[in-house]
Formats: structure tokens, C-alpha cells, sequence
């Protein structure tokens, strides 16, 4: 049985402060985009919060494939966060000034979209 592990994003603010998204984790070679923002087809939907973009930010996961064979891990995965030029910014950590490129990110870290604060968890694999 080949399962996958899951990504998943916490709130950390406003009416939804605590839980938990959970979205797949990509295949061994392929990429997996998350959007948000105020758009109800958003996989993040943060329609409570008016500092929000229709489409504000996109947080990708990237699983690299790994080629040594006494790795009992399939893939490694990478992720990073990209503002899709929203009016108000996307924000990593207590850093004053919004992103203005693809930023990487690690598991554990917050960012803010509009006035909202998530957290990238730590990803969950099954073996």
C-alpha cells in the first residue's frame, strides 16, 4: 500500500484560530500549489478577513525525488510561499516587509495573508 503523508496549515488568528487544513502531499517528482485568499475556490479560503486578495498568495510544496537507496524516505520536500501581487502583501514571520519574490519556506514557520497568521506544520509521511 503506497500511501502519502499530508501537508497541512494551521490558523493561528481570527474566527478560525486553531484549526487545522490538511492537503496531500505530491507525488516523488511533482509539485503540489496551494492557494489563498478571499475567493471561494481558494484551498485556504479566508473570506472572514477584508485585508485579503481574491487570489492572494500561493504556497507550493515541492517533493524532490531521493535517489540513494538506503533512504527509507521516497521524497524530500521543499516549500515556499509567493505573493500573486495582492494589494495588501504576504508577510514571513515578524519581518516588516511583504515578500516580493518566491520565498522558501520550512515546516513550523508563520506567515500572514491580510491579517490572518498560519503555520506551515511539520509534514506527516507514511512509510
Amino acid at each position: 500500500m503506497n500511501r502519502r503523508g499530508e501537508i497541512s496549515v494551521t490558523f493561528m488568528s481570527g474566527p478560525l484560530d486553531g484549526k487545522t487544513l490538511t492537503f496531500e502531499q505530491p507525488d516523488a517528482g511533482d509539485q503540489k500549489i496551494i492557494t489563498i485568499g478571499r475567493r471561494d475556490t481558494c484551498d485556504i479560503h479566508l473570506g472572514f478577513d477584508n485585508q485579503v486578495s481574491r487570489l492572494h498568495a500561493r504556497l507550493g510544496c515541492v517533493s524532490n525525488p531521493i535517489t540513494d537507496s538506503e533512504s527509507s524516505l521516497p521524497a524530500l520536500l521543499s516549500f515556499w510561499l509567493e505573493d500573486s501581487n495582492s494589494r495588501n502583501g504576504s508577510f514571513i514571520e515578524k519581518d516588516p516587509d511583504p515578500i516580493t519574490e518566491r520565498m522558501n519556506l520550512r515546516p513550523g514557520i508563520l506567515f500572514r495573508i491580510g491579517r490572518t497568521w498560519l503555520r506551515l506544520d511539520v509534514p506527516l509521511s507514511f512509510g
